[in-house]
């Protein structure tokens, strides 16, 4: 009986956000497996694959050719458990990485060069 009322008074308080312009609707979206979050030209510049991992991970990194990159693994707290710095990268480059000492669960790719960031998660199970 809680759970209902609670929902009728949260639909409410939704419905007349909405009427007052104060929220937008929410919309889901579909689940990505790849994800990039930057973009050089119509290529991805970061993919990360295949992610779902078992622990053996491959960086693809487009858009990048002759400058010096910093890819970094960080858990969900931000703690920086794998950092390694890429030079001379070509047009197209790709960089396999063994994580699978690392525990199952949720982590992020970092990728750093020049003033630009991109970050994509990755699943290890």
């Amino acid at each position: 009986m809680k759970q209902r009322l609670l929902f009728f008074v949260l639909t409410l308080a939704g419905l007349s956000m909405l009427r007052s312009g104060q929220a937008t609707p929410m919309v889901a979206l579909p689940p990505v497996h790849h994800q990039a979050v930057v973009r050089a030209g119509d290529e991805r510049t970061l993919v990360v694959y295949p992610n779902p991992s078992t622990g053996i991970v491959h960086l693809t990194i487009n858009g990048l050719e002759g400058r010096r990159a910093e890819v970094t693994v960080l858990n969900v707290i931000g703690t920086v458990l794998y950092r390694e710095t890429l030079t001379e990268l070509s047009e197209r480059s790709t960089k396999t990485l063994d994580l699978s000492k690392f525990a199952n669960g949720l982590y992020y790719v970092k990728l750093e060069a020049d003033n630009a960031s991109q970050l994509c998660k990755l699943i290890i199970r």
